[in-house]
């Protein structure tokens, strides 16, 4: 049985009052009539609101609508819910029951809209109606979250997703040395976030504003590096074989951006006419751009491992060809470790260290080292895949194609020698490991 009373409640109020022996105590509110504080014999404390609907009683003889029969719905448990806001909560509710709405129907409508509205269920939306039609990497966009945060909040309604919850994710990474992983999370949620709030799915974009001072990106410009430096990383990447190896070695004999040979499937690699050639789906400037294989990088790539069973297939992959390689950090530890014990060997100083670089110094390294060769600038920009300033929109990815087969011809053939005198790369690096 429930006791019930009413009095002004207070903060002071809801500290102090006593528990009933048994039952429950319903204390209402005198300043909003309508609040009740329902307390219980274990002590626990929770707000309802009382209402009735206006009109939901029928009409009187002369049309005047009546309220109906009494409805109650919980507004929470205090203290997680304070009093200012049972009180705020309750008076919107009152308010529309004096209207002649029922709030109920618009709270299941609300518990039906989180449920559909899954961080799974939004992330699939984002994919098909975004995603995928403005994001050239969008499928590694879509690998990423759905690796690193799927698992954490996947079935989370989007409106309970809090900036909490975010940080902790971006934790687990920086912890575990993905800095570049958890940058590209952050980056994701907060579109995905900015998609959701526009839509009304959520009210607001939690990630916005987030202050992560350990994401911050390296903003310099990069560096060109040594030929000790070039031997190491090259020997390194020679050690460590296939896939990462390999890969290493492709970038740093064309200059290209990581993702334009890492997310490389074997259709986009024209046999005939030796070069890659990419959509612009999957270029960084969302243009097609051809990239000339060398003499030296095609024998590279002829001793690669031909994956079968599939019309196509990711050359450089770590499961079969069917997904692309994975572990871009683990894979640079694994490189500078070696290259440092080469430097070292190479220097005869065990206390050498190598100098900080980025898979991005490759690209610098290859267009400083071009110039030296004599490519002049426009060369050297169509060779990186640089943007025409004011031309973007025309380029026509046959521009400059001799002059970009020549350039890493000769810069291929620059670097062999700095690194092998001239020697064919050994046969080792294509065995993947055991």
């Amino acid at each position: 049985m429930s006791k019930t009373s009413k009095k002004r409640l207070t903060n002071q109020t809801l500290e102090h009052m006593a528990t009933p022996k048994s039952g429950r105590l319903e204390v209402g509110d005198e300043l909003c009539p309508g609040l009740v504080l329902r307390v219980t014999e274990h002590g626990a404390k929770s707000f309802s609101v009382i209402y009735r609907v206006l009109g939901e009683g029928g009409l009187t003889e002369s049309g005047r609508p009546l309220a109906g029969k009494q409805h109650r719905i919980t507004l929470g448990k205090w203290p997680v819910v304070g009093l200012a806001e049972a009180r705020e909560r309750a008076r919107a509710i009152l308010a529309k029951a004096g209207a002649g709405a029922d709030p109920r129907a618009e709270i299941v409508a609300s518990v039906r809209d989180r449920r559909a509205n899954t961080f799974s269920a939004v992330l699939e939306r984002h994919i098909k109606q975004d995603a995928a039609r403005s994001i050239s990497s969008w499928q590694n966009v879509e690998r990423v979250l759905r690796l690193h945060v799927v698992p954490h909040l996947g079935e989370r309604p989007m409106a309970d997703i809090r900036r909490a919850d975010v940080h902790e994710i971006i934790d687990d990474l920086v912890a575990s040395g993905k800095i570049g992983t958890a940058r590209e999370v952050r980056k994701q949620l907060n579109r995905i976030f900015n998609w959701a709030a526009d839509r009304e799915i959520i009210s607001i974009n939690p990630v916005s504003g987030m202050k992560r001072t350990d994401l911050a990106r390296n903003t310099e410009a990069g560096r060109a590096l040594t030929d000790a430096e070039l031997r190491s990383i090259w020997g390194a990447a020679e050690e460590l074989r296939y896939p990462f190896g390999s890969l290493y070695q492709f970038l740093m004999l064309t200059g290209q951006r990581r993702a334009e040979w890492a997310f490389c499937r074997r259709s986009e690699i024209d046999t005939a006419n030796h070069w890659l050639d990419l959509g612009k789906e999957r270029f960084k400037s969302r243009r097609e751009h051809i990239v000339p294989m060398s003499a030296p990088l095609w024998a590279l790539f002829e001793r690669l491992p031909v994956w079968t069973g599939a019309n196509d297939y990711f050359v450089f992959s770590s499961r079969h060809g069917r997904v692309p390689v994975q572990g871009f950090s683990q894979g640079k530890n694994a490189l500078d470790e070696l290259a440092q014990e080469k430097l070292r060997r190479e220097l005869g100083r065990p206390d050498a260290k190598l100098q900080h670089y980025r898979i991005h110094d490759f690209r610098v390294t290859c267009e400083t080292r071009l110039a030296h060769l004599g490519f002049n600038q426009e060369v050297r920009d169509a060779v990186l895949g640089h943007a025409k300033p004011g031309l973007q929109k025309t380029y026509n990815k046959h521009d400059y194609l001799e002059e970009k087969r020549q350039a890493l011809q000769a810069y291929a053939e620059h670097l062999i020698g700095i690194v092998q005198d001239g020697a064919r790369p050994s046969a080792t690096m294509f065995m993947a490991a055991e």
